[in-house]
């Protein structure tokens, strides 16, 4: 049964729809539209150059990810007064309409109409040219989720998805316009209320006041008693609403997602072109933009649409935000990545803008997670407000705040705040404005009595239009909805910050939230597309070790830093938030990994080059085999190094080579007890590894205490370690990004027969080769033991040919501890090992860089990772993720070859995180030999003395991550251990 106002809204919507809505553009003329194609973007220069050729509306065209460029021609129609001109036209893609060589107005879904009247001046005569640049894509691109309309994908699947629906001018009466809006409107609003609910009845009346004053035939001439009588009965009457809400113009533009960064230029273009035409519709509109990296697009693409952009921000109009080069994903990057992001970022914005763009706010609407280290890194970089409205996107419970402190892992705090809109995509219907209402009531534990309402079509951009500016400025006027206030971000800063204060005064304050922002959600971004992840890894070190070489180079190039900024610019892209966690198509990787790896070798050419300097100028003299040994991490380390051909190296051993610095030793330092080999047993005086037939480890111990890493069974046996479990992988709403809980319920372990050969049995290293295939795949990890080593390290290949699967690595481990703790960015986090609550249970899957450690007071094993995030720690069971095979939105995703290392290691409980830490980077940077040294000496840069190793001076201990391993992780280097074990 339907209610009275449905039936009712329903009606109004037929006479809106039938009457009101054609009366709002009461005239078209059509235009003669000629059209050509490309396959690829072409400049408009070129363009407006090219051979057109008549088309008719109903002509088709693609095929998808091609460009078609429109010739509309025409007289120019005189103009009534209240009218003013319009370009309606659509070719059910997206599109830009250039005016003059310059982008004028986007087109697509939502913005049909591009308003003409300050080009077309007034009324005289002539004939009116207008060029326009359609993408075949859809504002989502060319991929569908599951609420998309059967017959729209099947139109999408053909060659020629594209069709000419619409090109004419139009006259636009503003009067009837806005009451066709104001209808709509009301008519939403009604359907919020209740039947015996005294406002309801009010806008009824209102509507029926319309229905009665509206002249069907002669609608323009009614229209504005017919507005006046709704106007007033939305108006208030009584005790306003409480809650004040600051609508903000927003375009969240995903800088790659569904279709590549070559699109988002053009989005770029369309969406800021649009923003400028309704700046000058709507003197009181303002617009909120973040990522430098998009403006930057902008300058070089279209430098006149760009130089209006600098007038409104210098205006106050355009708010140039966020502070940094992209939004970038922060669970996957380095924390030196993060400060890049903030320093390019920051440095852009006053370059383009000087101090009309002040910076202050980090802005991440859309990111997956915050660690904890971000408040102490916003903080120093001058910021004093986050923003972001993912949170709400929690599965398992309900993040419950609006308005609050995060207080970071040092204690540093920043003002953050949840838009509780839940949605930075809000066109300002009633509906959407009353949630966020009703949220910013449940949450704003704050009393802050002020929230902020990004509104306008986003993701794929477009931005705000006149109908959801209209939206806003009539939910002001109207008592059941928030008083809302067109405004910028910075006054809604300005304002939350005030309000902060004044509780602060007599005692009070903003509610505090201590630690990371984990979002329960979109756990798969830990480990879907692994090669981008291992990219990124080796380009963030490699830039950290090449800028530190070459700052202590002796043969400096003014060239090196422009190479270097590049490939800082190119990571930074890289790192958006729907790059690097996985979730775009597979053309977004295929840019990526050719830009990447052109910046990685650009990097290791400045790396190579400055390692080889220092090799030139060494002192060789009096030493038999001269090898220069390079150590990239932050430590002083000992450990084996490979020299030669990566197939069967040699192996020497190098001790106490300086953190980033070098050491010469001649031949080898003298070595650690070797390691033996007998059987399936590995061992090294300091630990001894054992497997079993299926290849996992059926026994890890200490060789200094006897513990025991492995847990035991009620029946007293040990359990394995490094046992491969393959689960069902089938997230409820999105494959890249999910991972959901109930996976772990379709376990199937791979402990069926396996081949296991000692392929190498040397005094410096032994290993283990475990060689295993399932379904349609197959694995070869190799347990690698170093002399001098505490730990293990399982070095795998695997060629992975499984979808809607997940492998993971799990190690039940004989510790007991409530809580675990992980590896972040500039510090580390302890979580729960219990499930006791449903924030806990939330927490199946989280995030961690190079360890994670398990400890009670006198032991502990920590899980150390090569470019793998994904970790789990559940009672005494630690795991951690490998692969994934999500088929959505790339279908290939993760199929083909991969490599990557994880290590155990047992200590005594009571070992510093600086020792793990140590421990990790030692598994993720090996120590290098420079063979170049050998070539001789320099006698101006002599060095006499006896002893024969030479090490680098207090300028090498520059402290760095390292940099990509060159035999791609087959040899593994140990450092010396930490300082106290079992």
């Amino acid at each position: 049964m339907f209610s009275e106002l449905e039936f009712a809204a329903r009606r109004f919507a037929v006479f809106n729809d039938q009457v009101i809505a054609p009366a709002a553009l009461p005239k078209g003329f059509p235009l003669h539209t000629a059209a050509f194609q490309t396959a690829e973007p072409i400049p408009y220069d070129r363009a407006r150059r090219s051979d057109f050729a008549p088309v008719e509306i109903g002509w088709r065209w693609g095929p998808v990810w091609s460009t078609a460029w429109f010739r509309l021609t025409g007289p120019r129609p005189a103009i009534p007064p209240n009218c003013t001109l319009a370009l309606r036209f659509s070719c059910s893609t997206e599109a830009l309409l250039w005016i003059d060589g310059v982008p004028w107005h986007g087109l697509g879904p939502n913005h049909d109409l591009a308003p003409l009247e300050t080009m077309t001046g007034d009324a005289s005569s002539g004939e009116i040219e207008l060029l326009i640049e359609a993408a075949c894509n859809r504002p989502l691109g060319a991929t569908f989720f599951w609420w998309d309309a059967p017959e729209l994908v099947r139109r999408w699947n053909e060659p020629q998805p594209g069709c000419l629906e619409r090109a004419e001018l139009v006259l636009v009466d503003e009067c009837v316009w806005r009451l066709w809006k104001t209808m709509d409107f009301a008519r939403q609003l009604l359907l919020t209320r209740s039947n015996d609910e005294e406002r309801a009845r009010r806008i009824l009346d209102g509507m029926e006041a319309v229905l009665r004053l509206v002249n069907d035939r002669d609608v323009a001439a009614t229209a504005a008693a017919a507005l006046a009588a709704l106007a007033d009965a939305l108006r208030d009457r009584g005790e306003p609403s409480t809650s004040r809400a600051i609508a903000v113009g927003h375009a969240h533009i995903d800088t790659a997602w569904l279709w590549r960064t070559r699109e988002t230029r053009r989005k770029c273009l369309r969406t800021f072109a649009t923003m400028l035409r309704l700046m000058e519709r709507h003197p009181d509109f303002r617009f909120a933009c973040s990522q430098p990296q998009q403006y930057r697009w902008v300058e070089k693409d279209a430098p006149a649409l760009f130089e209006q952009i600098r007038r409104r921000v210098r205006e106050g109009r355009w708010e140039a935000i966020g502070a940094m080069w992209v939004e970038p994903d922060c669970n996957l990057i380095s924390g030196e990545s993060l400060v890049r992001q903030i320093i390019h970022g920051t440095r852009y914005f006053r370059e383009a803008f000087g101090d009309a763009a002040p910076q202050r706010i980090a802005y991440l609407p859309d990111t997956f997670g915050f660690p904890g280290y971000l408040p102490q890194v916003f903080r120093l970089a001058g910021l004093d407000t986050f923003i972001t409205n993912k949170l709400c996107w929690n599965d398992h419970e309900a993040f419950p705040h609006i308005s609050f402190v995060w207080r970071g892992i040092d204690g540093a705090e920043i003002l953050a705040h949840q838009t509780p809109g839940r949605d930075y995509n809000s066109a300002n219907t009633p509906p959407e404005l009353l949630r966020g209402e009703k949220n910013a009531a449940k949450f704003d534990r704050s009393r802050a009595g002020v929230w902020l309402h990004p509104f306008g079509y986003g993701d794929g951009g477009g931005g705000p239009n006149d109908e959801t500016i209209e939206f806003a400025k009539l939910s002001a006027q109207c008592a059941p909805l928030p008083r809302i206030t067109l405004g910028g971000v910075n006054q809604f800063c300005d304002d939350l910050h005030k309000r902060r204060e004044e509780l602060r005064k007599p005692g009070a304050d903003f509610p505090v939230w201590d630690g990371e922002l984990y979002l329960q959600n979109h756990r798969g971004t830990y480990t879907t597309q692994a090669a981008t992840k291992r990219l990124n890894h080796a380009v963030e070190c490699a830039l950290r070790t090449a800028e530190a070489l070459a700052a202590i180079s002796p043969a400096k190039s003014p060239a090196v830093r422009g190479t270097l900024e590049a490939a800082w610019k190119q990571t930074l892209l890289g790192q958006f938030h729907d790059i690097l966690p996985g979730s775009s198509i597979p053309q977004v990787y295929e840019d990526n990994t050719r830009d990447l790896a052109a910046q990685l070798a650009a990097v290791e050419c400045v790396r190579a080059a400055a390692v080889a300097a220092v090799a030139t100028i060494v002192d060789t003299r009096g030493l038999a085999a001269p090898l220069l040994v390079f150590n990239p991490t932050s430590q002083v380390r000992s450990g084996v190094v490979s020299v030669g051909d990566a197939g069967n190296p040699s192996r020497s051993y190098a001790s106490d080579v300086p953190a980033l610095g070098f050491a010469m030793i001649d031949g080898s330092s003298p070595p650690p007890p070797p390691v033996q080999a007998a059987g399936r047993t590995l061992s090294n005086g300091l630990i001894s590894v054992t497997l079993d037939n299926a290849g996992r480890i059926a026994e890890l111990r200490c060789l200094r205490s006897g513990r025991i890493a492995n847990a035991r069974r009620s029946d007293g046996a040990l359990e394995p370690l490094n046992q491969l479990v393959l689960y069902e992988d089938y997230p409820r709403y999105f494959e890249a990004w999910d991972i959901d809980d109930e996976y772990r319920r379709t376990a199937s372990p791979l402990d069926s027969s396996c081949t296991i050969e000692l392929i190498e049995h040397g005094p410096l290293r032994a290993r283990l080769a475990v060689q295993r295939s399932f379904g349609a795949s197959s694995i070869l990890q190799e347990y690698v033991l170093d002399a001098g080593s505490p730990r293990i390290d399982i070095h795998t290949t695997a060629e992975w040919r499984e979808q809607k699967r997940l492998l993971r690595a799990l190690f039940p481990v004989a510790v007991r501890a409530r809580s675990a703790t992980y590896d972040i960015s500039f510090g580390h986090i302890e979580r729960p090992t219990h499930r006791n609550t449903a924030w806990e249970r939330g927490m199946f899957e989280v995030c961690a860089h190079r360890w994670m450690n398990l400890a009670q007071a006198d032991f502990g094993v920590a899980l150390l990772s090569f470019r793998k995030y994904g970790f789990s720690c559940e009672g005494h069971v630690m795991g951690l993720s490998l692969l994934r095979g999500p088929m959505f939105p790339d279908p290939a995703a993760d199929q083909g070859s991969h490599e990557f290392s994880y290590s155990l290691l047992m200590h005594d409980g009571g070992t510093p995180a600086a020792a793990l830490r140590a421990e990790a980077d030692a598994l993720n940077e090996q120590l290098e030999a420079a063979p170049e040294a050998r070539r001789g000496w320099r006698a101006r840069h002599c060095a006499t003395g006896g002893n024969h190793r030479r090490r680098g001076n207090a300028r090498d201990r520059v402290e760095s991550a390292g940099h990509e391993r060159r035999d791609g992780g087959s040899a593994r280097t140990p450092a010396r251990g930490p300082g106290r074990s079992p």
